[in-house]
């Protein structure tokens, strides 16, 4: 088993191939490998990538967004690839985030992760929207202040600039962008069948604003699948989401390495 730097020639075509076994974000992990090929690793058995993880730098912090592998690789090879990843990030005094699976979460420790706050993963199943949505609704949600309103409201939640990696790296042409003074929502296409609300920051107290936009993504794209991650112990955000027919299902962890973060977990309605 080979562990180290992904074969960049033939990425795509082994992300293609992965795909014919797990669902991924692939969009996402093109763009993050070519903006730092060199804490993008993967793990090979012979010439089939098996196992593969993406970060990226942002001033003060370092995210790992994707980690994934096949359902035979052992934890073994998955401590590996992460302390490869590790061992490859050039600014200890960073910290390193990881929105992290529950099964996952012994591995991380053992890697000097510590636990910032728990998550659940909600999980629409389509069949539409169940209540009426008008056009002045649709207005108050089209905000055409988005990026400056997304821009500074993400910033007031994780305390650094981020918007150029949610315009840059998670934009796409599937993407769909809600937004009102309170907040802004961007969510996107996986694939055919699946929506991912990703990010999704409000204001303190907006829930109603919330709620528009809330109602907004499932009028758009309540014919699909649609998945978010949401701060589990925040119980006004996960009561609108079951309100809305979501289920929240797995349980999963944001941890960090090295300095503790300051993010506000009440604003964050998906992750």
């Amino acid at each position: 088993m080979f562990v180290g730097w992904i074969r960049k020639d033939s990425f795509q075509k082994d992300l293609e191939e992965y795909e014919q076994s797990k669902v991924i974000d692939k969009s996402l992990v093109l763009n993050t490998a070519s903006d730092d090929s060199s804490i993008t690793i993967g793990a090979y058995d012979g010439n089939k990538l098996v196992s593969f993880v993406t970060a990226y730098g942002f001033d003060s912090s370092i995210l790992i967004n994707n980690f994934y592998y096949l359902d035979n690789v052992d934890d073994e090879v998955k401590k590996r690839v992460l302390s490869v990843l590790l061992n490859n990030i050039d600014d200890e005094e960073k910290t390193i985030l990881f929105l992290t699976r529950i099964s996952e979460k012994t591995i991380l420790e053992e890697l000097g992760f510590t636990s910032y706050g728990k998550f659940k993963k909600a999980v629409y199943s389509g069949g539409g929207a169940a209540f009426n949505f008008t056009n002045a609704t649709a207005k108050s949600i089209t905000n055409e202040n988005y990026f400056p309103i997304m821009k500074n409201i993400d910033k007031k939640c994780f305390k650094e600039e981020r918007s150029g990696y949610i315009t840059k790296k998670m934009f796409k042409t599937s993407s769909l962008m809600l937004s009102t003074e309170f907040g802004y929502q961007h969510s996107y296409a996986v694939n055919k069948n699946l929506i991912k609300i990703s990010p999704w920051i409000m204001s303190g107290s907006a829930f109603s604003d919330g709620e528009k936009i809330l109602r907004g993504v499932i009028y758009h794209r309540g014919l699909k699948h649609i998945v978010a991650f949401v701060p589990a112990k925040v119980k006004e955000i996960t009561d609108l989401y079951e309100s809305y027919k979501f289920e929240l299902v797995d349980d999963f962890d944001l941890m960090f390495k090295n300095k503790k973060p300051n993010i506000d977990l009440e604003m964050i309605y998906g992750l």
